[in-house]
């Protein structure tokens, strides 16, 4: 049944989704085959480039540099792409990956630690295909709701030739208690 949930999942394509349940469950490997999944899905401009632009979430940098870019440097190897951290921009992961079909996933992953409700206006500026939530309880509901506006502004016509096939948010986490907004 797990991986039948697990499955049902990945392949949602509602404008936001998102899966809760118990450690070492295999919702945040998920949510990372779900987001490589929708890069490849996103339709190909005029020179055969899938671009994209995603922002993965967690509360604290910390947590984020220990789990949520660990995880998906697991399966975003540097085979896909390339990892840049430091400097001003944030942790970001820029994929480039040939398909048998002869185009290419171009896409970048921003990596945002957002723990307080003040960080909304640091999404404020963000054009992108999507978000991922990883451990969505550690978030503050004015940062999701914010996250939620801010999807679907990337690939534009002028950008990319190309609107988003798909744009959403999706989120992965453990139960949160029973009086939190989740």
């Amino acid at each position: 049944a797990k991986g039948e949930i697990l499955r049902a999942f990945i392949a949602d394509r509602s404008r936001v989704s998102a899966i809760r349940g118990p450690l070492g469950s295999g919702k945040t490997y998920a949510a990372i085959q779900k987001l490589m999944i929708l890069m490849s899905e996103q339709e190909p401009n005029s020179e055969g480039v899938r671009p994209t632009r995603w922002v993965a979430v967690r509360n604290t940098y910390g947590d984020l540099t220990s789990t949520t870019i660990k995880d998906f440097q697991e399966v975003f190897t540097s085979d896909f792409g390339e990892m840049r951290q430091g400097g001003l921009e944030p942790p970001n992961f820029r994929v480039n990956i040939k398909l048998p079909d002869g185009t290419r996933v171009v896409s970048q992953v921003i990596f945002l630690a957002l723990d307080r409700a003040d960080a909304v206006r640091r999404l404020r500026g963000y054009q992108v295909t999507g978000f991922w939530t990883n451990e969505m309880k550690e978030l503050v509901k004015p940062v999701v709701d914010m996250a939620d506006l801010r999807h679907g502004r990337y690939p534009s016509m002028a950008a990319g030739g190309v609107k988003p096939t798909w744009h959403g948010m999706f989120g992965d986490t453990n139960a949160p208690d029973e009086d939190h907004w989740w």
